[in-house]
């Protein structure tokens, strides 16, 4: 009854032609001239009770809407998160290969390969009609809308590294060789908002990998094995294709191995406008997961996949997605942040991470090292290429690069010394400093300082050695008692870490070619230390200073500790009570290094702020007297991100982690705690306060909750439409859109609260998700990955974990009111007020014209031009085309019936107050159908029909189709 009564008081205006002065009037059911029974329901309720919650909620809404983007946009990350790559430069050149041609690959008219060389550095790319091939192939993969050329800088590094002899010395490789480096045009192709799309570049990219091979053995003078495999480098969706290659028909067994992607959204698809996507995910997920779960298969053995991200700077796409855990194990593969790579310590943004010049360098020598030219693989085997890795991509603290440390492999790496080597030398106390400067260096008699280790160190609780210096290798030994002096030079755990001296602000400053050299640091925890006897520490000598230091008497040092106290405090704050009260820390220099763990602060959502001084007491020395400036390492222990902030002293720190985030997988078992390792100059006592970082956790928040501004105002704009048809339903009288919100916020808006609120901690219950899951009619989503390694993931409603957080659904609630509102005014006043001013300055034959208008529902010419446009879904164009289309017709349709409207002088109606609730509804789905338009009119420009198979679903759009072209 209610479904015939809102059809028929929507079309019987239009069939209405006996009086157009009265056609668009209110349309009452049932018979005119029969009295209308008491209602319990009047349009004018709805009006009544619009003005106060509406507006309070919608100037609101505006005003946090304004506030978040005024502080993405003009908001500066400072600090460990301030930008500083340096600029590069390079001599590039490149030599398309025409071969590579229909023969070999049906898409060879859609996408190129082209060969890169470095001018006057690589030979020539042709010699004559020929190919020159000379090196290790590797191919690089660009991301979404991304160039071939993006592969420039990479490729010039590794060429200019490879053919300087003094750093290819350097390199840890006896069969390094250059790299030929290739590189895809896939014409600036949308691989991220389309499965087809991505697809097609992984098909292509096979073929490719098939003739680059043919190409070696097709070179006469090739002086290595024939390559049997090449090294892919992917940027961004590049690093997605690559994992997709792997499972296709047509993929060469064997022909990946080594694998490096850069910010690459492993984890999780970056946008979720197409099916597709989504299903190309789980496929690929689960085959490479499959693979890796029997340890006789060829991923297990071969397969390395090491993604780096450059953290918070890339605000394209969330750090958080660039994580590889829940795929891969540490077997296979890591991820780590550019803050955490030695001697580059700096975030770097979505573009960038491919030219700066710092992590260039460290991708040049990572991949060199890697090779292995006597091989037909061409690279080393699984776990030496690791080891490479972790060298060179991780800060050295982590638990699983000390793990493969020299140290911990006495055995194998103990050498043998003459009795007297260490005769001269003086013995340390556990717990006591040693601190040899410049200044004091005369007065160290002794050669060597020894550190006799507890001879029960099982049963002490915390042991650790620590050293930091400012020399660039300390000489340090761990060593055994036996009938011969054995020891290991511990040369392979020396770390380098950024120096922090007067007038030093960022990491960066004395990273890769930088003039100021960094520190180094050692540092051993029980599980090693309990494999010796004592350790043997070398004195430095004058030359082993720099010149600078030797005249700055306060900058050259060398500090030993070897701990069996807690350096390590454990904080059980919670971000409430650092939200209501903040935290004080107080720190002291009498050792090197203090850890502080915040087992509940996990969120990547909240962001703090750190103030430090000098704490007001006689004791502490000055910052002015200390052999170094005070610093912070922030990290976590999963993902590796390590963060170092450098200038600390009565400066406000920003503390920002990608650490358990939403709809990312989580491992359970694992530690999240943010941890804060704080290096203090020996004397020096400091005070640190811990607040909300309240303008960082805005602007993350924007970052990763971009898409939620479109699909939030969806659901609200479906609520409103069904209490505008319930309200029609009881009264024939169909309420304009902002009031029948505002009537709603008055009526239901304590409800609203608290739905929005509890939605949060509902589904991240374990038991909601399964209902939710089983419920859920598409299945793509599953919350729980692998239960066996407790991986489970949030990927309902705005995937919190953290009660604390929940009030993000209210806040996007509220901010969701206000873009609906400002949505609706616009509406209002561009149909109420600009047409309407339009037409009464109009002539009145103009207005004679709008009055004889006698509109049908459907006449022959829509009701083809309906069916044409279903006929093009079905065989060509996307059905995303379509709903566009079906959207500038409902706007045809409004101004139609707004201009009627005012010509008759007549209040809104229920005819023009349906319709601009439904244009509402289409503007909005309308933004998540544009990036498939894009992929689409992207093809169509490039003369190219890329397969837009789950796009031709006529029924998606056939009912709304039908509905607005009236």
């Amino acid at each position: 009854m209610g479904i015939r009564r809102l059809i028929g008081g929507i079309t019987r205006p239009i069939f209405n032609k006996v009086n157009p002065s009265s056609k668009y009037s209110r349309v009452r059911a049932g018979n005119e001239d029969r009295e209308k029974p008491s209602l319990k329901y009047n349009s004018s309720d709805i009006v009544a009770k619009k003005p106060y919650t509406y507006n309070t909620f919608s100037i609101l809404g505006i005003i946090c809407i304004c506030s978040i983007l005024l502080v993405s946009l003009f908001k500066r990350f400072g600090g460990a998160d301030a930008p500083q790559c340096k600029s590069i430069y390079m001599y590039p050149s490149y030599a398309r290969i025409d071969g590579f041609d229909e023969r070999y690959t049906p898409l060879a008219h859609k996408y190129h390969l082209y060969l890169y060389r470095e001018q006057s550095v690589d030979k020539g790319p042709l010699n004559g009609d020929e190919l020159q091939l000379d090196g290790i192939p590797v191919l690089f993969i660009p991301g979404n809308a991304g160039s071939y050329r993006q592969s420039r800088s990479i490729a010039s590094a590794c060429s200019n590294l490879y053919v300087d002899p003094d750093i290819r010395a350097t390199l840890n490789n006896k069969n390094v060789q250059n790299l030929d480096f290739f590189t895809a045009d896939f014409n600036e192709d949308f691989t991220a908002f389309h499965g087809g799309t991505m697809l097609d570049q992984a098909e292509y990219l096979n073929d490719a990998i098939a003739y680059i091979m043919s190409l070696y053995e097709r070179t006469p003078d090739y002086p290595h094995p024939i390559p049997e495999s090449v090294i892919i480098v992917g940027h961004s969706m590049g690093g997605i294709v690559a994992r997709v290659m792997l499972t296709l028909r047509n993929h060469v067994p064997g022909s990946i191995s080594s694998i490096l992607t850069l910010s690459s959204p492993h984890a999780a698809s970056p946008v979720t406008f197409d099916g597709d996507i989504l299903k190309l995910y789980k496929k690929t997920n689960e085959y490479w997961r499959g693979q890796l779960s029997h340890n006789d298969t060829f991923f297990s053995n071969n397969i390395s996949l090491v993604s780096i991200t450059g953290g918070i700077l890339d605000t394209t796409l969330p750090a958080d997605y660039a994580s590889v855990e829940d795929l891969i194990s540490l077997d296979n593969g890591f991820t780590s942040f550019t803050t955490t790579i030695p001697e580059v310590w700096t975030p770097i943004d979505h573009l960038a991470i491919v030219w700066c010049k710092q992590l260039r360098e460290v991708i040049a020598r990572f991949l060199l090292e890697c090779t292995d030219a006597s091989k037909p693989e061409k690279v080393k085997t699984l776990d030496e290429r690791l080891q490479i890795a972790r060298k060179l991509l991780l800060s050295g603290f982590e638990d699983y690069a000390s793990a493969h440390s020299q140290l911990n492999y006495p055995q194998e790496n103990l050498q043998e010394f003459s009795d007297n080597f260490f005769s001269d030398y003086t013995t340390l106390e556990t717990n006591n400093v040693l601190n040899i400067t410049v200044s004091n260096l005369r007065n160290w008699e002794n050669n060597y300082t020894k550190i006799d280790l507890p001879s029960n160190i099982s049963s002490t609780e915390h042991l650790k050695f620590m050293l930091l210096t400012s020399l660039d290798i300390p000489m340090v030994y761990f060593c055994k008692k036996s009938s011969n002096l054995s020891c290991i030079a511990a040369d392979d755990s020396i770390l380098t870490i950024p120096r922090s001296s007067k007038g030093i602000h960022f990491a960066a400053d004395s990273s890769f070619g930088e003039k100021i050299n960094p520190f180094k640091a050692i540092s051993v925890g029980k599980s090693i230390l309990q494999k010796y006897d004592y350790l043997m520490i070398s004195k430095p000598t004058y030359d082993d200073f720099s010149e600078q230091e030797a005249l700055e008497k306060n900058e050259g040092f060398l500090l030993a500790h070897l701990s069996d106290e807690s350096n390590f405090e454990m904080s059980n704050i919670t971000p409430s009570q650092i939200l209501l009260f903040g935290e004080t820390l107080r720190l002291s220099g009498k050792g090197i290094e203090q850890v502080i763990s915040f087992d509940n602060l996990w969120d990547s959502l909240l962001s703090y702020k750190l103030e430090t001084k000098i704490e007001e007491n006689n004791e502490s020395i000055a910052a002015d007297e200390a052999l170094f400036q005070p610093f912070i390492r922030q990290w976590i222990y999963e993902p590796f991100e390590t963060k170092w902030h450098l200038d600390i002293l009565n400066q406000d720190i920003e503390i920002n982690m990608h650490n358990v985030a939403p709809f990312i997988p989580l491992n359970e078992t694992e530690s999240r705690a943010l941890q804060l390792s704080f290096y203090i100059p020996p004397g020096m006592y400091l005070e640190a306060k811990m607040t909300i970082n309240w303008s960082l956790t805005l602007k993350m928040l924007f970052i990763r909750y971009r898409l939620a501004l479109a699909s939030f105002p969806i659901g609200f704009i479906a609520l409103v439409l069904a209490y505008q048809f319930y309200w029609y339903n009881n009264t024939s009288e169909f309420p304009p859109f902002d009031a029948t919100l505002g009537y709603i916020l008055k009526k239901h808006g304590i409800l609203m609260v608290f739905t929005l609120f509890l939605a949060s901690p509902a589904v991240n219950n374990k038991l909601a998700q399964r209902i939710l899951y089983l419920l859920d009619p598409i299945g793509l989503n599953y919350p729980f990955l692998l239960s066996k390694k407790h991986m489970h993931t949030n990927f309902y409603y705005l995937g919190i974990r953290d009660w604390v957080m929940s009030t993000i659904g209210l806040l996007f609630g509220t901010m969701t009111i206000g873009l609906l509102a400002l949505v609706s005014m616009i509406l209002k006043f561009l149909g109420s007020n600009f047409l309407q001013q339009k037409l009464q300055n109009g002539n009145a034959e103009a207005k004679e014209s709008v009055h004889v208008v006698e509109p049908k529902v459907y006449g022959k010419g829509r009701l083809m031009a309906s069916v044409f446009l279903l006929l093009l879904i079905f065989f060509y164009i996307p059905y995303q085309m379509a709903f566009i289309i079906t959207l500038v017709i409902q706007i045809i349709t409004c101004i139609r019936v707004t201009l009627l409207q005012a010509s008759n002088n007549a209040q809104k109606t229920n005819l023009l107050n349906f319709n601009m609730t439904l244009l509402m509804l289409l503007l909005f789905v309308s933004a998540i159908n544009i990036p498939i338009i894009i992929v689409f009119l992207h093809n169509v420009a490039i003369k190219w029909e890329t397969s837009f198979k789950s796009h031709h679903n006529v029924l998606a759009v056939a009912p709304i189709n039908f509905f607005s072209w009236k």
